[in-house]
């Protein structure tokens, strides 16, 4: 399935979709009718499954996918690109001519257009993640960018955990699509590209830079949103979770104007806001609810509610009190993590 709009395309493929039986080759066959542009044949014993979404704009391309029981034959590119491509969980074998490569939970390596046309082999399922980039972009920040293609990238380089952690935070269409957002996407991937293969920029520097802190902090604001639940949740949790002190982590958030408290504060609320207008939950008890999103007291729930929103949980369950569009943005963009200023500026 292709989603294209202006200036950004998404490619969704599953082969669930196919019937389990001869599944290896009828994927096959769809390389063969020109609906798959990789081709990829079955290999060892397990079922062959093959999923993957592939995001393309103006300088990027993002491609997450999970192989298992194939393997898959890469085609040489035109144009002077960089692919680097990182294995997120399980195991495969990268080759390319007479060279080869094992990839495991986390490692990654970097291939020009020629490589491109690397195989690999998946028996078992591996989750893998890859990104295209060109190759002016990012030969100025690393010096002897040569002597970085076709080898491995260890787990445990800084920038690979940092690409991993961005990889999930910005992998919303909605997010992507919009032209302002993919023009700083595009520059964090450069910069973390670069921080992975070993830029040249002074490391210290750059890991103040506004790339990093952009992207730390989207991961923070991520990490929060998906844990609000947790009524002790607090800012040693998050941060030992993203590898950071306490002190960067409310740095960052004070370079955004908000303290921790009221970040996560806003978010519950929000939360709350859009469980309480939703029929499915009208015959929900307020309390229920502010107790399963975090909130230990009600009493204070139901005041910070009121104050936030100038209406009672009570009146926006019966569906008065209603606030202006404000409201509702606020309520849809709880689930889709603004970057902020694009900048950790301190």
């Amino acid at each position: 399935m292709a989603i294209s709009a202006q200036n950004y395309t998404v490619v969704r493929f599953s082969s669930c979709a196919l019937p389990k039986q001869g599944r290896g080759k009828a994927i096959e066959e769809l390389h063969e009718r020109g609906l798959l542009v990789t081709k990829f044949t079955p290999y060892g014993e397990t079922l062959p499954q093959v999923d993957f979404v592939n995001r393309s704009m103006p300088g990027l391309r993002l491609l997450t996918a999970s192989y298992a029981g194939v393997r898959r034959e890469g085609v040489q590119q035109d144009g002077d690109l960089l692919y680097l491509c990182m294995t997120l969980t399980g195991t495969s074998l990268a080759s390319w001519r007479a060279r080869e490569m094992v990839l495991s939970d986390g490692d990654a390596v970097l291939m020009t257009s020629e490589e491109a046309a690397w195989t690999l082999t998946s028996p078992s399922s591996v989750n893998i993640a890859g990104i295209r980039v060109p190759r002016s972009a990012i030969a100025p920040l690393v010096p002897k960018l040569e002597d970085t293609v076709m080898r491995r990238i260890p787990r445990d380089a800084g920038g690979l955990r940092l690409l991993r952690k961005y990889l999930e935070v910005v992998a919303d269409d909605d997010g992507l699509a919009a032209p302002a957002s993919q023009r700083l996407i595009t520059t964090h991937f450069y910069d973390l590209v670069a921080l992975a293969l070993g830029t040249k920029c002074d490391g210290e520097a750059f890991s103040e830079s506004r790339t990093v802190g952009a992207v730390r902090l989207a991961a923070i604001k991520a990490d929060i949103v998906a844990n609000l639940h947790e009524g002790d949740l607090n800012a040693t949790m998050v941060a030992t979770r993203n590898g950071v002190s306490v002190r960067y982590l409310h740095k960052l958030l004070h370079n955004e104007g908000i303290t921790y408290s009221e970040f996560v504060l806003s978010q519950r609320l929000a939360l709350a806001y859009g469980i309480l207008r939703n029929p499915l939950h009208s015959r929900r008890a307020i309390g229920t609810i502010a107790f399963e999103i975090g909130f230990n007291d009600l009493s204070y729930f139901n005041r910070a509610f009121r104050r936030h929103y100038n209406a009672t949980p009570s009146d926006v369950k019966n569906g008065a009190g209603e606030k202006s569009n404000f409201v509702e943005e606020s309520t849809r963009s709880h689930g889709r993590l603004k970057l902020g200023r694009g900048t950790a500026n301190k």
